[in-house]
């Protein structure tokens, strides 16, 4: 995925691409303006890649959210632009609940636009004169909800496999990491990274540099608990007939983190160690993963719980090309204003999410309003001269609930 930016400092030159690319990109706007709507479209579209051939039903509804305001008539619409293997590739589909009603590929060998295949809605697809495959074999065996893309996977396509590979493997989210049982995920994530990877000094490295007082760290087994093992039985009860039975564990890893106090280095409980701690630990190790596989990590809320010297230190991991040396990206979202004066974003990698009149949601760039060089963005963002702020009515700051008052 690529964002372009207006100079050479900071960003990269992909061989192939012919491009600069920004390995960050961060988004702010009010509560509801659509911020995480842009996090959970592009987790979405990877899930219908990896699931719409291999786990759906062939009658199963697309469970697409279109925009309420036309009462879903529209086909919501997912497109990307990646690099594989230093070539370009364009790909995307529209989709309403009934059916996948467009789809696209388009690469770039040496710049120049290529047709690999597209599909639309009643018709037969088309396919490029330089698409390898016996491919009209394939289209037999898509359905109205299948992506062409993910039954050509399935059926060991060689061309197209790198392609959804790509797709379903290297665009990471972390969503929801606040809330107790996602928190927990993501710190046994952490723990199976340290264990199967030996990523321990990376991760260690990484928590020291954020100075919250931790020496080590050690990978645990513990005892499962009562209420992870009832959550996980009745995932299994809910499945449909014929699923795969889901094993429910006695045990799991787990980071246990050793803090210094006063002259002992002591171990630290979960419990013990502060919300700040956990969500850092959370996010560790998808961004060491992203960093050394070169892929995008998508986070919501990368400010929840976290200082903002450490969320400005996630963003220079990214910004560095000696600790990002595979192009790896980020892509956040945050209320936190400070990032702005920060001094480590650049101002082509802020960009603001704000609804109309009609409810929809418009995703825009900073760029767009020309800041002047010595102009302070915080200052500009929260007097609302870029948009994307909320507006409070003077009434509700008097103490009126009811809303604002009519004159008479």
């Amino acid at each position: 995925m690529a964002t372009l930016c207006d100079s050479t400092d900071g960003v990269f030159s992909p061989p192939g691409l012919g491009e600069r690319v920004l390995p960050v990109a961060a988004i702010y706007g009010a509560n509801a303006s659509g911020k995480t709507a842009v996090i959970r479209a592009l987790e979405f579209m990877t899930n219908v890649v990896k699931l719409s051939h291999s786990r759906w039903e062939p009658n199963q509804r697309i469970p697409v959210e279109p925009f309420a305001g036309d009462g879903g008539a529209t086909p919501s619409e997912f497109s990307v632009d990646f690099l594989l293997d230093g070539i370009r590739h364009q790909y995307g589909f529209a989709a309403d609940s009934q059916a996948i009603r467009q789809e696209w590929l388009y690469v770039y060998p040496k710049g120049k636009r290529q047709l690999w295949f597209r599909r639309a809605d009643g018709k037969p697809m088309a396919f490029g004169a330089k698409m390898p495959g016996d491919n009209r074999t394939t289209e037999q065996f898509v359905r109205k909800n299948s992506l062409f893309l993910s039954t050509a996977a399935q059926n060991n396509h060689q061309a197209l496999s790198p392609v959804y590979d790509w797709l379903s493997r290297s665009v990471s989210f972390v969503i929801g990491h606040l809330a107790l049982w996602g928190r927990a995920i993501h710190r046994e994530s952490a723990a199976a990274f340290v264990r199967e990877a030996g990523n321990g000094d990376e991760i260690l490295g990484l928590l020291s540099r954020a100075d919250l007082g931790i020496t080590g760290l050690a990978v645990e087994e513990t005892p499962l608990p009562e209420l992870s093992k009832k959550f996980l039985d009745l995932i299994g009860s809910a499945m449909p007939p014929g699923s795969p039975a889901i094993a429910v564990p006695e045990t799991r890893k787990i980071i246990r983190l050793t803090h210094r106090v006063g002259d002992r280095d002591i171990p630290f409980e979960a419990e013990q160690e502060s919300n700040g701690t956990l969500t850092y630990l959370a996010l560790i190790g998808p961004i060491v993963n992203a960093l050394k596989s070169g892929s995008v990590l998508c986070v919501d809320e990368l400010d929840a719980s976290l200082h903002p010297h450490i969320a400005a230190q996630v963003m220079r991991l990214f910004n560095n090309p000696d600790a990002n040396p595979r192009n790896a990206q980020l892509i956040f979202n945050t209320h936190d204003t400070n990032l702005l004066s920060s001094g480590v974003l650049r101002r082509d990698q802020v960009w603001f999410t704000e609804k109309d009149a009609a409810g929809s949601s418009h995703l825009y760039p900073l760029t767009d309003y020309k800041p002047r060089r010595q102009e302070n963005l915080e200052t500009g963002y929260l007097q609302g001269r870029y948009g994307a702020i909320p507006f409070i009515h003077p009434d509700f700051l008097a103490g009126n609930p009811d809303g604002p008052s009519e004159k008479k």
